[in-house]
């Protein structure tokens, strides 16, 4: 093999495929990269046997395809402390060369005989959405889906596909996530309810291509194949049954506010300092027009911060996880967000219209 890259092209490419890669593993093979070149095009790929990568690179000149197998990391951080405009790589027995203008480096590789390979699409996808959607619908919901929970199946991200709309559903247990987005194309025939991990929803969010791109999706029972941008992202998909969020969402809301996202998402900063872990909470006070934040730390102290709000109900007092609010208007994408509630001890609803909804447990109140 013998091509000629641009560097930051490479170095992009490189940084995403790398995250795949195992970090730890007894097979040395799968903390490496291969690379193929072709005619005016390179392909790199990574996997840890449960999620992979193929990044399609087209800012290259082939001099003579091949493929070579290298260490992962050992690869990105040369590529990313060049700072050449463009980097020579060329294959010489079992090494691989690096060359810049005054540069040269020389690293061992593997048989890529040894490399697992990676799945590709074959025949057209089920369904095609735009990536700038898909983005903002993972965006949306990701960050709420479990973490290293006995309960597996809420580890991923639900993709559910019903007529034109894709839903996108994560939950931890305490909070639940809902985001909706119009597909572009779809093939005829039923696509399964899957479970996506939420490893691969970040790889997503880490590709470097336009917004309007068309992203190509095929689920089968046991995998799923994710065509976006460059990038064809592909693995075994989340064994286990996903709770029925229907049956979470909050079918009314009895008290209704109106917030300004930026001043609750400040609000929220603040009481949250003086939160203890033994009471991870922030009493909200919802009156005629306004917001009383407060929260109250053992042997620290407490807050008090009011804000000005739309509110129509009676009066009510409830106290949240204050992380779990932030998280929320961290994504929200509009200006004003409406917080739906019913009872102290029932769940609340925040909305910035039908395509994203948020619910949110409350936790107890110290006295």
């Amino acid at each position: 093999m013998n091509a000629q890259f641009d560097r930051q092209v490479l170095a992009e490419a490189l940084g995403i495929a790398a995250t795949v890669a195992a970090a730890r593993t007894p097979k040395p093979i799968l903390q490496c990269l291969k690379i193929e070149t072709a005619k005016d095009i390179a392909f790199i790929s990574a996997t840890d046997l449960e999620l992979s990568i193929r990044h399609a690179i087209k800012h290259v000149e082939v001099r003579k395809p091949g493929e070579v197998v290298v260490r992962a990391e050992t690869l990105t951080q040369i590529v990313k402390e060049c700072h050449d405009e463009t980097l020579a790589l060329e294959t010489v027995k079992n090494n691989l060369h690096i060359r810049g203008k005054g540069s040269h480096f020389q690293i061992v590789t593997h048989d890529p005989q040894e490399f697992p390979p990676v799945a590709q699409m074959e025949g057209s996808a089920d369904f095609t959405i735009e990536l700038g959607v898909l983005r903002r619908m993972i965006e949306w919901t990701n960050y709420a889906s479990a973490r290293e929970s006995s309960r597996y199946a809420i580890n991923g991200v639900l993709w559910e596909l019903a007529g034109e709309h894709l839903t996108l559903v994560a939950t931890d247990g305490r909070r639940l996530a809902y985001a909706r987005g119009t597909v572009t194309a779809q093939a005829s025939g039923n696509v399964p309810t899957t479970i996506v991990p939420s490893r691969a929803m970040k790889l997503l969010l880490q590709l470097v291509a336009n917004s309007d791109e068309q992203v190509g999706v095929k689920m089968t029972p046991n995998q799923f194949l994710i065509n976006a941008g460059p990038a064809l992202i592909s693995g075994a998909v989340v064994d286990g049954h996903f709770p029925d969020y229907r049956k979470v969402m909050p079918e009314k809301s009895t008290k209704l506010a109106t917030i300004k996202t930026g001043e609750f998402q400040g609000a929220l900063r603040q009481a949250a300092l003086l939160t203890s872990e033994e009471s991870r909470a922030v009493r909200l006070t919802f009156g005629d027009g306004s917001l009383l934040l407060s929260s109250r730390a053992p042997e620290q102290g407490e807050s008090s911060i009011t804000l000005p709000v739309k509110y129509e109900g009676e009066p009510i007092d409830i106290g949240f996880n204050p992380v779990f609010l932030m998280d929320v208007l961290r994504v929200a994408s509009t200006d004003e967000i409406n917080f739906g509630l019913t009872e102290p001890n029932r769940p609340g609803l925040l909305q910035t219209g039908p395509d994203f909804q948020y619910v949110i447990m409350p936790v107890s109140l110290s006295a």
